[in-house]
């Protein structure tokens, strides 16, 4: 979620072929539906499938006062560490408690009528604030922007792992606006990243603006760079990966709540809008390019072919947040309507019943 246009670059300059180099040694790949596959990079155990009903895990519908810390919690500071802003992307100072310069939580992050609220404000006066640049300095390095906008960011406590994730939600229609409903984990050094959508108010990532276009693309990017980088884990996040994407063109989306969905298992990840199916993406293939959906369809492992972009965790947590975009001329329009609102009615996961 963290960078507007790199992943697209990334997605348009590098070749399979590339992909292997980077490997550090030649490695057969090929481009299927958009991403790069090529032979399984360690041993494995196919899981059994599993056809069993599905259970309500976790529901948050964001009824009460407050935002429910036991469930969720706010970012470390006021703007994610280690933004580069020279390539545009995101500048917004993101609420927050105790860094500097603190900025009071209800400003952009409220719950009112049952709905959770993220606010982009622009500020009547700038916001000068240091952040993190380098964690792995020490101290760490840090540095002092200015920042016209503040919104909100929230992550839960709780990681969650497959299943099925829906969220109703209201996204915000003008230019610069960037709602994003995602996941995330970091561990051992790597970062890991699924986008259940991020919404951007242009025609083309590049800064067309259509006013009466809601949004260029839902965005399933799928962030990760262990198995192309085993050995790299400095590796930018962002370079490493295809760009799982899709047009979306409906200037609706904003005019009334919508239901977005994502079923992820070991096999395959499924992104739905108002239940319906809009994308599937596949752990494995066949090398005749045949989507392996269970342990059933894989009845040679030697004959599979491993998606390079597939994300080496079991387990992520849920983020929403609205981001302000930030240069390559995506910025909101100097008269827009601020404050700007991406509401979200709730947030719930679902597991599948353990086999028996």
């Amino acid at each position: 979620m963290r960078f507007l246009l790199i992943p697209v670059v990334a997605a348009l300059c590098f070749s399979p072929a590339a992909f292997a180099q980077k490997k550090g040694k030649e490695v057969k790949t090929k481009k299927i539906d958009g991403g790069i596959y090529g032979p399984v990079l360690s041993k494995m155990v196919l899981p059994e499938c599993n056809h069993n009903a599905w259970v309500l895990d976790f529901e948050d519908a964001f009824d009460g006062k407050e935002l429910n810390y036991s469930n969720w919690k706010i970012p470390y500071q006021g703007l994610m560490a280690g933004f580069d802003f020279a390539s545009g992307g995101s500048k917004q100072w993101y609420a927050n408690s105790g860094k500097a310069p603190e900025i009071p939580v209800s400003n952009n992050i409220r719950l009112e009528n049952g709905m959770l609220k993220l606010i982009a404000v622009k500020e009547p006066k700038p916001i000068v604030g240091s952040y993190v640049t380098d964690w792995s300095t020490n101290p760490p390095k840090r540095d002092t922007g200015s920042f016209d906008y503040s919104s909100g960011w929230i992550e839960s406590e709780k990681q969650f792992g497959y299943g099925y994730y829906e969220a109703r939600c209201k996204l915000p229609k003008a230019k610069g606006m960037w709602p994003a409903f995602w996941m995330f984990s970091g561990k051992d050094g790597f970062a890991f990243e699924i986008d259940i959508f991020e919404f951007w108010n242009e025609n083309s990532c590049m800064g067309l603006y259509d006013p009466k276009r809601l949004s260029k693309n839902p965005h399933w990017n799928i962030h990760s760079n262990k198995a192309l980088f085993p050995n790299d884990a400095t590796c930018p996040t962002d370079w490493c990966k295809p760009c799982q994407g899709q047009s979306w063109t409906t200037s609706e989306l904003d005019e009334d709540y919508h239901v977005y969905g994502l079923e992820w298992d070991y096999y395959k990840m499924t992104w739905y809008i108002d239940g319906e199916k809009v994308r599937t993406t596949y752990h494995f293939m066949t090398k005749k390019g045949e989507p392996v959906t269970c342990k059933s369809d894989a009845k040679n492992p030697g004959d599979l072919l491993e998606a390079y972009f597939w994300p080496d965790t079991e387990t992520m947590d849920v983020r929403f947040n609205l981001g302000v975009q930030y240069g390559n001329g995506g910025e909101p329009e100097k008269d827009a309507a601020f404050p700007m609102v991406f509401e979200i009615d709730y947030f719930r996961f679902y597991k599948q019943k353990t086999k028996k």
